[in-house]
């Protein structure tokens, strides 16, 4: 075996086994090298771009499964990464176009319907979401997903009682559906039920206290509710992740000002200002 043939099975191989340990980074370093050896290796250009993807390097991920799908265009499970990627960066019609194209090659996977409804339900394609989770209902009778996710197209439609409904059936088939319990009590919040929405959080935060979007509402709903000290606890905990969310900051200043922190107040709502001036 020539040497750039041994050299190219070599990093392939450390590429491979830096990949399945979870060891993206160096996975990168010796699936390029692979790369520069041979330009048409769809072996190399599918690990780096899952690399990337994990890595949350998406528009290098998009480059690299994109590479890979010009060299073999017939694995759907490429075109739903790289579909999870322009999702990723909003780029949803071409989500879109990569979804169906992975239903073509494959048309009984529901991740990739659930794929598909959700970004035609950020496209404002409803009635395409709608029929892309009824066919996931179809293909898993018993799952409580399709529920989950038609519940959430509900909210978009501001249809709420038809939302809850949905969401009530899917906490009915698994009661631990912690995404269904919490978008109920995102419901609650606004409908104007802040005594409901607080309950029905509290359920999800007592199972995972790292929830930061149940944060988020329940301390929306204690501020509704002239709880102030508790909205500010609950903002200051959504804003670990949502730190560049202007309502976090708008109300926790809100709340502190209620309670006579006007310091505090004060830089929150420059913080507000800031982000909605950038956003």
């Amino acid at each position: 075996m020539k040497k750039r043939e041994l050299n190219k099975k070599n990093y392939l191989s450390e590429g491979r086994r830096l990949s399945n340990a979870g060891r993206y980074p160096g996975a990168i370093v010796n699936l390029t090298r692979v790369i520069s050896l041979d330009r048409n290796c769809f072996e190399a250009y599918h690990l780096r771009g899952m690399a990337h993807f994990n890595l949350g390097n998406y528009e290098k991920a998009i480059e690299d499964l994109g590479q890979a799908i010009e060299i073999f265009s017939g694995d759907p499970k490429l075109y739903n990464i790289r579909g999870l990627c322009f999702y990723a960066t909003k780029n949803y019609g071409l989500a879109a176009v990569d979804f169906t194209n992975a239903i073509a090659l494959n048309p009984t996977n529901e991740d990739y319907y659930i794929h598909r409804g959700m970004t035609c339900t950020d496209l404002g394609d409803y009635e395409q979401a709608l029929k892309d989770f009824n066919k996931v209902q179809e293909l898993n009778p018993n799952s409580p997903v399709p529920y989950y996710h038609r519940g959430k197209l509900y909210v978009e439609m501001k249809d709420f009682s038809t939302a809850l409904a949905e969401l009530d059936t899917a906490l009915g088939i698994n009661k631990e559906y912690l995404d269904a319990r919490r978008m109920r009590g995102t419901i609650f919040y606004l409908t104007h039920r802040y005594k409901q929405a607080i309950k029905e959080l509290n359920q999800v935060l007592n199972v995972d206290d790292n929830d930061d979007t149940a944060y988020f509402y329940r301390g929306l709903a204690h501020y509704r509710r002239e709880h102030f000290y508790w909205a500010i606890d609950d903002l200051t905990h959504a804003a670990r992740t949502h730190s560049d969310f202007v309502e976090i900051f708008k109300y926790r200043g809100m709340a502190h000002e209620m309670v006579g922190e006007e310091e505090e107040a004060t830089a929150d709502f420059l913080t507000a200002n800031e982000l909605d001036k950038n956003s």
